[in-house]
C-alpha cells in the first residue's frame, strides 16, 4: 500500500488532495507474499510448506537469507 503525501480534509470534502501514484509492486506483477515474513516475492523464490494443516508459500531457502541477498 502506498503512503499518502498529504492527508487533510479539503473544503470540498475530499480527504486525499495529492497521493503518490503507481503500484508498490514492480516488475511483471506476478508476485505472492511469504506466509512468514509477508514480503512479496516472485513465485520462483518461494516454496510450499505445510503449516497447521494448510499448504502455504514461504521464502526459499529462508526469510532471513532472502533478506540478506536483497531478493
Amino acid at each position: 500500500m502506498s503512503k499518502d503525501t498529504f492527508t487533510a480534509v479539503s473544503n470540498d470534502g475530499l480527504r486525499y488532495e495529492s497521493k503518490v501514484g503507481g503500484s508498490p509492486f514492480l516488475g511483471s506483477g506476478h508476485t505472492r507474499s511469504c506466509f512468514k515474513c509477508g514480503k512479496h516475492r516472485a513465485p520462483a523464490s518461494l516454496q510450499s510448506l505445510r503449516i497447521l494443516g494448510r499448504t502455504e508459500v514461504v521464502c526459499k531457502p529462508s526469510c532471513s537469507s532472502s533478506a540478506k541477498t536483497g531478493g
